[in-house]
């Protein structure tokens, strides 16, 4: 039984040296690849000072070099913190500060976004990072690592470094927000994503001869998880995109053979929209993992006509190391269609109420999570553990749900105001602080709407400053100075006044009430 991830690594070097494991485009690495390439990457870490416990940040697509360094710090006990390529360089400064990054492993670029720039921007607020590696050797500016140059042949350090590592040792950091919208880091350990990955393989039926197919951003987890660690963890081989393009998936899962894949509601609408949809052979395709949301059931319907298998339902957060429930096609149609599945075998889940008392089967409470796949805290946040772990030692999600007599979780609705776009998590608090910043605007508030294509989409209701005129263009185009583009709302409402309570905070359940009428449940 594996206790750290490096123990992935020696057993299928070992049994399955020839046996692919990644595939990006025309690059192809087998095991026993995968395995050197991220022994060089840890020796390489370490020749730059990283040592265990040290905060390693990744500002790379999803390329396979972003897992290779992923991978090696892994090796050596040091924990990957990923960012993403669409950040602005406010939120970039923002995670490697906070983080305590000081080595940076980064692309150039990519889609037109300009990394080198981004960082060199709030470099000289960073004075914890002390060294960065680039990929792209001719795009390397002044003090930065040349990829080619960084790799180094393993020696003896490596294999001290690779046995002191423990379960118990973070090994990934990945942002979340709450309430506050201040983003904090859920620490997550070898043991959490061994755990985490052991019931999930068991539960969505990954055994050998599997092909996952991996178009959701490696820095979320169901990309750094579900897909990366639970391939490793089967010995499975897993394909990689860059981007989500709906007939470059479909091309993929053809030319590949995918037998595996897991995608938001949006995803699979846009493949099956597709008018080339019919020329591709589907037929490899064995589980469909719904993520991020519930599916609809005419999606449901439309994906098992044209993938020919019954999707599966899931929920889960970051917090637990990935999506912790499960239907799956043996479970009938009801359950496929209105439940979010059982829990996998290493956790356990209870429906609490705000007194911590689990409630009886069929009431309506807080799920609550406890097991091994549970977050170590958050960094540097006492504060937060303190709010979401009860005396127990169960992690209360913010979610309101109910369990059926048969162990089946129905999700009801959110505490927390969170919404997904396109299996993008946007916090509102986040989007009106920057809102906040405008020049223009007295008081916001953002919500999440329907969406029939990203599932939800941003409404931002705003009340403008006495005497000024913004637009709804003018407000968009200063949020992409201070926001990622998935985060910016679709919509700007203006108000001369918005449904305040005696404290004279927004009323947000006002604006809900008000956009069921203009989108009403179907």
């Amino acid at each position: 039984m594996a206790r750290v991830m490096d123990d992935f690594f020696s057993q299928h070097a070992a049994e399955q040296p020839d046996q692919e494991a990644l595939v990006y485009k025309d690059r192809r690495f087998t095991y026993g690849q995968y395995d050197d390439v991220t022994d060089r990457v840890a020796m390489g870490l370490l020749n730059i000072g990283v040592k265990r416990g040290d905060r390693v940040g990744i500002y790379i697509p999803n390329w396979p070099e972003f897992i290779f360094a992923y991978m090696g710090a892994a090796k050596i006990g040091a924990v990957a913190v990923p960012v993403s390529w669409r950040f602005t360089a406010q939120e970039i400064k923002f995670v490697l500060d906070n983080a305590g990054i000081s080595a940076l492993v980064m692309a150039a670029g990519f889609m037109g976004m300009d990394f080198v720039q981004n960082l060199k921007a709030v470099q000289k607020d960073l004075p914890l990072l002390k060294k960065v590696v680039i990929i792209e050797e001719d795009k390397a500016e002044a003090g930065m690592i040349p990829w080619a140059k960084f790799l180094a042949e393993p020696g003896p350090a490596l294999e001290q470094a690779q046995a002191t590592v423990e379960p118990d040792d973070p090994m990934l950091f990945l942002y979340t927000s709450g309430t506050t919208g201040i983003p904090k880091a859920a620490m997550l350990t070898h043991k959490n994503l061994i755990s985490y990955t052991n019931g999930q393989n068991a539960v969505s039926d990954y055994g050998k001869g599997h092909t996952l197919l991996l178009n959701i951003p490696l820095n979320h987890v169901g990309g750094a998880v579900m897909a990366v660690i639970a391939t490793l963890n089967s010995g499975n081989k897993l394909v990689i995109m860059d981007m989500f393009v709906p007939e470059e998936t479909l091309r993929v899962i053809e030319k590949e053979r995918v037998t595996i894949i897991g995608q938001v509601p949006a995803q699979y609408a846009l493949e099956l929209l597709n008018p080339n949809v019919e020329k591709y052979d589907l037929s490899t395709i064995q589980t469909a993992i719904v993520s991020s949301q519930p599916c609809p059931s005419e999606l449901i319907l439309a994906i098992r006509q044209r993938m020919g298998v019954m999707p599966q339902n899931s929920y889960g957060l970051t917090e637990v190391s990935g999506a912790i429930t499960f239907t799956h096609p043996s479970h009938g149609e009801e359950k496929l269609k209105h439940s979010v599945g059982v829990p996998i075998n290493t956790i356990e889940i209870a429906i609490m109420d705000d007194k911590f008392n689990i409630l009886p089967t069929g009431e309506v409470g807080e799920i609550a999570i406890k097991g091994d796949p549970v977050m170590k805290g958050y960094w540097k946040r006492p504060d937060e553990d303190a709010r979401v772990f009860d005396p127990k030692g169960y992690f209360h999600t913010g979610d309101m749900g109910r369990l059926d007599g048969d162990g089946y979780l129905y999700i009801v609705g959110r505490k927390k105001e969170m919404f997904i776009r396109g299996g993008e998590n946007v916090y509102p608090p986040e989007v009106e602080e920057a809102l906040a910043k405008h020049p223009d605007v007295l008081m916001s508030a953002v919500v999440g709407r329907p969406d029939p294509v990203m599932g939800e989409v941003g409404r931002a209701y705003i009340m403008k400053k006495p005497g000024t005129n913004p637009t709804a263009e003018g407000v968009k185009a200063f949020l992409k100075d201070h926001l990622a583009n998935f985060k910016i709302p679709e919509d700007i409402v203006f108000r001369d006044q918005l449904p305040l309570t005696l404290l004279g905070k927004v009323k947000k359940l006002d604006l809900y009430q008000e956009m069921e009428k203009e989108f009403p449940k179907k």
